[in-house]
Formats: structure tokens, sequence, C-alpha cells
């Protein structure tokens, strides 16, 4: 009669080959998003209270998997300074080998961008460019597993026509 160590002892090449069947697999299945364009700031408020606008970002999947895209942790900053942040407006849905455009909303802390500001006010009177830029993920799920994508962007806005 076998006993369990024994049976064991046989079975390791079994398991080898499952635990390398699967990693490979799901190494094979996985790859990560890509960010195909991060497209212009729109619908922008700029006010006393600060900065309010749009900003839609191009996601490739390139999975045999939909992957719905849920939350972002990106920072605004002017001038590497820290104003504000950007939040996924709507749950975005992208499809197995799809594209599809996943809307953000930017908008900057209370007072934040005053304060940037302050040092600078003659010369946005004057009509210069004001230097925004966006860093940081957005990230997505798909099967329970947490997904990210890289997402930077930089854009001069300009107060004065």
């Amino acid at each position: 009669m076998l006993n369990l160590p024994s049976v064991m002892r046989n079975m390791w090449p079994m398991w080898v080959l499952v635990a390398t069947v699967s990693m490979t697999w799901t190494g094979c299945l996985y790859q990560d998003l890509e960010v195909l364009e991060v497209e212009e700031f729109s619908k922008v408020k700029l006010s006393f209270d600060g900065l309010e606008c749009r900003m839609d970002v191009d996601v490739y999947n390139p999975n045999p998997y939909s992957v719905t895209v849920t939350d972002a942790d990106v920072k605004l900053l002017v001038k590497d300074d820290l104003v504000g942040e950007v939040a996924v407006l709507e749950a975005t849905h992208i499809r197995p080998d799809a594209q599809a455009t996943v809307p953000l909303h930017v908008e900057t802390y209370d007072g934040a961008l005053g304060k940037v500001l302050k040092n600078d006010l003659m010369n946005l009177i004057q009509g210069n460019h004001l230097p925004f830029a966006v860093r940081g993920s957005i990230k997505g799920e798909a099967f329970g597993l947490t997904l990210s994508v890289p997402v930077r962007r930089e854009q001069s806005l300009k107060l004065r026509k």
C-alpha cells in the first residue's frame, strides 16, 4: 500500500508542470493598457476659485478580455507645484483588442492656483502662458485584478486672447 509521502514524491513533476503552465499562461494573457493620446483640456472654466475642465484620454486594451477603467491617481501641477487632482468622470468599459475614450474631470484645490499664480501675475496679464502638467495613472479592473496605465500631459493655457 502506498502512503501519502510516497505518492506526493511521485507526483512532483506533474505539480512543476502545472505551476509552469499556470505562470506562463497568465503572463501571456495580460498586457498593459496603452495610452494612445491625451487630448487637450476642454470645457475650461478658469475663475478666482480655480480651474475646472475636462480631459479625454484614448486608451487601447490589447488583452483578450474586457477592462473597466474606474479610478484615477492623477495630480495636476503648475510649475511643479501640486494644485489639484484628476478623477474619472464615469467608469469606461473597454472591449478586448479595442480602444475607448476615458473622460477625466480636472479640478484645482481651493486657493491652490491663486497661491502659485501670485508671483507671476504680471506675466499672465501680459498674455504669457500658464504651464499645466498632469501626471499619474488611471486604473482599471478585470477579473478582480487592478491594472494601471501611466498618464502624462503638459499643456499651457493663456488667460488673454
